[in-house]
């Protein structure tokens, strides 16, 4: 695979959190949920400290952490939130690294602003 494909892999995982992502959700789920499609998708592991997706929700959208000490938190999905996702998928060596911040307003996620 070349970068290029990997970063496909990401895109592709943005857009399919998208088709998800409904209040109630918690943020757990969305992380396993969104490293299970990376992995069917073609990576074959996670660049960033093995951890496939960053996903930060509200004031937390600001945060800097290392992947390191990062622990995904434990919170939903409200019905008016903002999410952040950092996917950083990996094959043979290859890596990615693709982030988006979702808005979600009345309980649907905003796609166009």
């Amino acid at each position: 695979m070349k970068n290029k494909d990997v970063q496909e892999i990401a895109k592709m995982t943005i857009q399919y959190a998208k088709e998800i992502i409904k209040p109630g959700m918690s943020l757990i789920d969305l992380r396993n949920d969104l490293e299970k499609k990376m992995l069917e998708l073609g990576a074959d592991s996670f660049l960033y400290w093995d951890v496939g997706a960053f996903i930060f929700l509200g004031d937390e959208t600001n945060v800097s952490i290392s992947g390191k000490h990062y622990v995904t938190a434990n919170k939903t999905i409200q019905n008016n939130d903002i999410i952040t996702i950092d996917l950083s998928p990996q094959n043979n060596n290859v890596w990615g690294d693709y982030a988006r911040t979702i808005i979600i307003e009345n309980g649907i996620v905003v796609d166009c602003v």
